[in-house]
């Protein structure tokens, strides 16, 4: 018999706003992942596993790099006489993976090759380019294709095209180098302090285009991006792969840092709308959706989303998807509503951290739980699900713990440090096979079995995830997994109990709103949003794993609580219009710290 997890968990990260997400327009032939020909096939090899949004970019980045640099290790060159140059490409190509240095996807919210970031990091493909051709040549790249496919580069360039062939490797083996790079979250995005870091007056091009004058931006701003490459109709390709043009994405005309300002879609339509207040946005904002309708409405202080939002589905009648709360700082802040396409209640989330957790090294994993409470559905089960990073400097790992309850009846599903397990209110270890539940006897103590009873699943979590941590600590074969309890005693599970059970456990497959469409391809992306009858069958397991769970309003939600909350549906937008305001920039969260607010303002990378 198969093996069937008892816990979806590793699926709930997997479908994190941007992790699997192909640039728009991609073709479909492409895959989803690290490389856009070899999908996440090297972290699958090493791990076992795919990788989900609480791995490490560094490391989901040296496993693929690694794993093509050993296939083209095996592989010979296009021609005999070109065997040295591709095995000094193949030294560089060394060197440049212990140099553990990427780029950083700064602006697009997918995940999207970067030839070279604002910083000057290049990527692997132009590292190789850098020490055979020279720097200028992947400059030039960089200025017209930062973003693309290097196939696409290749089309445009010829003396790209002059690179490979000389190289002695094939197009295709350079493509399967050329990583795609995560997109930046939504609590990246940093306002400048011009307080702290005076401008000059006079003509500026930083974070946007206008003029200061007094340490204010004034007059007509604006905020340039890549236009929509125009096709011949004929062959999909660029008709000037060269000279893309650059669209306004934001405007706005200020007088002593204050105004209105607009911010468009790359393709012209109105993406949302708002006051400026002392060089930043503030005041009431309103966010669309391409077809017009409102998308988003609420407040920004100081350049930050603060108070109470409201979103939307794309429909006229306004109905929501979301509404809640966001802090001083722009963190989820509260309890927070989400509904179905039909307006009805699906659960409320909110931040609820167990006190045995701590945050020893925010740079680490957070030491953050959230919750999701789920309205029950028509079977008339309440779902539950707690999940987050306790602040231990153990190898990072997702920590869940999901319950099931009705008549009387808790079912409780864990998964901490790779171990699952499924437990009762009353401490019992249950196991389902084909003979049915059996139980053995993990000696709660009563204040445990209180706290089970009660349902109150953070405060249980807490107390699970400290057994998983010290068992571990003491498992001499992996310190980092949970070898399990120690549970004796076989304890007999009456029939109607098993009854009561079987209705929990089936209710974990059961889908409590469906996904809608416009949610479901923010998470999967153009191409894994396809139906399953419109893919033949090389299409993975995993794949198919991710598409499922991301039908699910359920998972999707508590698939973005992982060590922070992102919705896509809710963190998306702002990443969309935050991008299009000028004075806008991003830092990575594990560097906002004292010491870099000391160096650079706000934290700026």
């Amino acid at each position: 018999m198969t093996r069937r997890s008892p816990l979806v968990v590793a699926s709930l990260a997997a479908l994190s706003s941007s992790a699997f997400a192909l640039p728009p327009g991609a073709p479909p032939a492409l895959r989803q992942g690290a490389n856009h020909h070899v999908g996440d096939d090297s972290f699958v090899a090493k791990f076992g596993r795919a990788p989900t949004a609480r791995d490490d970019e560094r490391v989901r980045m040296t496993t693929h790099l690694r794993h093509v640099h050993d296939w083209l290790a095996s592989r010979p060159a296009t021609r005999p006489e070109l065997a040295k140059r591709r095995a000094s490409l193949l030294a560089a190509f060394d060197a440049y993976i212990a140099k553990g240095t990427t780029p950083k996807n700064a602006d697009l919210p997918w995940r999207t090759p970067v030839f070279i970031d604002q910083e000057g990091t290049i990527c692997a493909v132009g590292f190789l380019i850098q020490e055979s051709a020279g720097r200028p040549l992947a400059e030039k790249i960089a200025k017209h294709h930062r973003y693309d496919f290097i196939e696409d580069i290749a089309a445009a360039m010829p003396e790209v095209r002059d690179w490979v062939a000389g190289s002695g490797f094939t197009l295709e083996e350079i493509s399967s180098i050329q990583p795609a790079y995560d997109a930046p979250h939504a609590d990246e995005w940093r306002s400048w302090d011009l307080a702290k870091y005076p401008a000059h007056d006079g003509p500026s091009t930083r974070y946007g285009t206008g003029e200061f004058h007094h340490n204010h931006m004034e007059g007509a701003w604006s905020v340039l991006a890549r236009a929509p490459e125009t096709s011949d109709g004929d062959d999909g390709k660029p008709v000037d792969g060269h000279d893309a043009a650059k669209v306004v994405v934001g405007r706005g005309t200020l007088h002593h840092g204050a105004g209105t300002w607009q911010s468009f879609y790359a393709t012209g339509e109105k993406l949302a709308e708002g006051r400026y207040a002392d060089n930043e946005p503030s005041g009431p904002w309103k966010i669309f959706h391409k077809s017009g309708n409102l998308a988003a409405e609420g407040s920004f202080r100081a350049g930050t989303r603060v108070g109470r939002w409201h979103f939307y589905y794309d429909t006229p009648a306004k109905t929501p998807i979301a509404i809640g709360s966001f802090d001083g700082f722009g963190g989820v802040d509260g309890r927070w509503k989400h509904f179905d396409s039909n307006g009805q209640l699906v659960a409320r989330s909110w931040i609820e951290t167990p006190k045995v957790w701590g945050d020893r090294d925010f740079s680490i994993n957070g030491g953050a739980g959230s919750m999701l409470e789920v309205v029950p559905g028509e079977d008339g089960v309440a779902h539950a699900i707690h999940q987050g990073t306790p602040g231990v400097d153990v190898e990072f790992n997702q920590y869940s713990l999901e319950m099931f309850a009705k008549d009387g009846e808790r079912l409780y599903l864990v998964d901490d440090l790779h171990h699952e397990a499924m437990y009762g209110a009353d401490g019992a270890l249950l196991v389902h096979d084909e003979t049915g539940w059996h139980g053995r006897d993990c000696r709660w103590s009563a204040n445990r079995k209180r706290v089970a009873s009660a349902g109150d699943v953070p405060q249980l979590h807490g107390l699970l995830s400290s057994d998983a941590l010290r068992r571990a600590s003491a498992n001499k074969d992996d310190r980092s997994a949970d070898p399990g309890p120690t549970c004796t005693g076989e304890l007999a599970i009456a029939p109607a109990r098993a009854r009561r059970l079987d209705v929990l456990l089936a209710s974990r497959d059961r889908i409590r709103a469906a996904t809608p469409a416009m949610i479901r391809d923010l998470v999967l992306g153009q191409e894994d949003a396809r139906p399953d009858s419109d893919r033949d069958d090389t299409d993975d397991a995993n794949a198919r794993e991710q598409r499922k769970h991301a039908s699910d309003l359920v998972r999707v939600l508590a698939g973005s609580m992982a060590m922070y909350v992102e919705w896509p549906h809710v963190d998306r937008r702002f990443d969309e219009v935050y991008a299009t305001m000028a004075g806008r920039f991003t830092a990575h969260w594990a560097a906002y710290s004292e010491a870099m607010r000391d160096v650079n303002g706000r934290g700026e990378d």
